[in-house]
């Protein structure tokens, strides 16, 4: 899994959302076809569906490739500050589409 999850680094998939007007700060990371964000909480949450079947239902892993990524990164990602505008029209679109898959 390592080797996934430092190709997800190399691509640049994860991200540090600063949501300005809202003050609110967000890990995510893109999927492999970057048509969908999966909204993680480090060491603890990911959205994405690997994370749900693999790790909370049937606990055949410790944690999915995007949390695995974040830890191997050392919280060293990208930072991008956009306005609450932006995160809606741009990001939350795509964190949604990444929920329902």
């Amino acid at each position: 899994m390592s080797s996934h999850a430092l190709k997800l680094l190399s691509e640049k998939r994860l991200l540090k959302i600063l949501v300005e007007d809202a003050k609110v700060d967000l890990v995510v990371s893109y999927g492999a076809k970057y048509d969908r964000m999966y909204l993680l909480l480090p060491g603890r949450f990911c959205s994405c569906a690997s994370f749900y079947f693999d790790v909370y239902s049937r606990r055949v892993k410790d944690e999915c490739i995007h949390l695995r990524a974040f830890e191997l990164s050392k919280s060293d990602v990208p930072v991008i500050k956009i306005s609450w505008e932006e995160f809606k029209n741009k990001f939350y679109p795509l964190i949604f589409k990444g929920m329902l898959t």
